[in-house]
């Protein structure tokens, strides 16, 4: 249902645009606006400096001289798995860390619809799909080795509001001020480890104790025995999410 719903939303946003294309075939040419610039790509400079797990790079497409289509892409970077997050995860407070991993890979698309008719300029509203999926890898080491390894992912649907600042004539800075989504969110996570002698009803319930003190949702989730490791799946879930974003961009 949640991909279903994404689906619809991602056509819902972009049947504006194939009609505005559609009209501009048939207008009088006297009667066209061109906007000045029609692309942009940039970076989000915070995500090169903070271990977000990712690097986010956007596009803007302008098809009217009030009206886009901008997307952006997280793309994956390794990073170690934040502090507040490894803590609920590991099984004890002993042992060498040996493997940390922790990346994330997002996609969002906007139309957005600018307060002005200056396009790529001023004020605007975007309603957006999302789609996140992190994943984590970690491996502590005492007498024996216990990994867990899994990834939590999710479709959301939101709106956001934003300003975009020109800052010569082929730069631009650009800020997603307030973004509002809700999110369906599973994922699964994989204990195991590599002491023949492993009491696996003993393992599972460490693992139950460790996972409960995840915030927000480890009161939802469930420790099983799955052959010689132990599986925690996240029900589906539908989480409020909140999103701040701030790019350079190069006009084309």
């Amino acid at each position: 249902m949640p991909r279903i719903l994404a689906f619809f939303f991602f056509c819902l946003i972009l049947l504006p645009a194939m009609q505005a294309q559609s009209r501009t075939r048939f207008r009088p040419a006297a009667r066209e606006t061109t906007p000045e610039h029609r692309f942009s790509a940039g970076i989000a400079p915070f995500s090169l400096l903070l271990p977000s797990g990712k690097v986010n790079l956007k596009g803007e497409f302008a098809y009217a001289d009030n009206k886009s289509i901008a997307l952006l892409v997280a793309v994956p970077r390794p990073t170690t798995v934040p502090g507040f997050l490894a803590n609920d995860l590991d099984l004890s407070d002993d042992g060498e860390t040996v493997t940390n991993r922790f990346t994330s890979f997002g996609a969002i698309i906007e139309h957005r619809f600018y307060l002005g008719h200056n396009v790529l300029r001023g004020f605007y509203f975007a309603p957006y799909a999302r789609y996140n999926n992190m994943s984590v890898q970690r491996t502590i080491k005492n007498q024996y080795e216990t990994s867990v390894k899994g990834s939590v992912a999710g479709f959301g649907l939101g709106a956001s509001a934003g300003l975009q600042i020109r800052l010569g004539d082929f730069l631009t800075l650009d800020a997603t001020v307030v973004g509002v989504d809700f999110k369906w969110l599973d994922g699964t996570l994989t204990y195991s480890s590599d002491n023949p002698d492993t009491d696996l009803v003993a393992f599972r319930d460490q693992v139950q104790d460790a996972v409960g003190g995840i915030p927000v949702i480890g009161s939802k989730l469930a420790a099983q025995i799955d052959g010689n490791s132990i599986k925690v799946h996240t029900p589906g879930l539908l989480m409020p999410g909140y999103r701040f974003n701030l790019t350079m961009n190069y006009l084309f």
